[in-house]
C-alpha cells in the first residue's frame, strides 16, 4: 500500500465507516485484510481515513 500522510481529524472508526457505507463492521473489517480499504491502527485501535470512505461510496454509486 502507498504511505499516505493524513490528519487525525480525517479519521474515523470503524462503526462509522460502516454506518456511512451502509455495511456490517465484520465487512469493514474484512476489506482492511483484503487490501480494498485502507486503515490505520493508533493505539490498537483501527481508524478508516474519511478520503477512503469517500472513495467507496463513489464506487457504489
Amino acid at each position: 500500500m502507498p504511505q499516505v500522510t493524513i490528519s487525525t481529524d480525517d479519521l474515523v472508526s470503524v462503526t462509522t465507516a460502516a454506518h456511512l457505507l451502509g455495511r456490517p463492521r465484520i465487512t469493514i473489517y474484512r476489506w482492511v485484510e483484503k487490501d480494498k480499504i485502507a486503515a490505520i491502527k493508533l493505539g490498537g485501535v483501527l481508524f478508516i481515513p474519511r478520503n477512503e470512505v469517500e472513495r467507496l461510496k463513489k464506487e457504489r454509486g
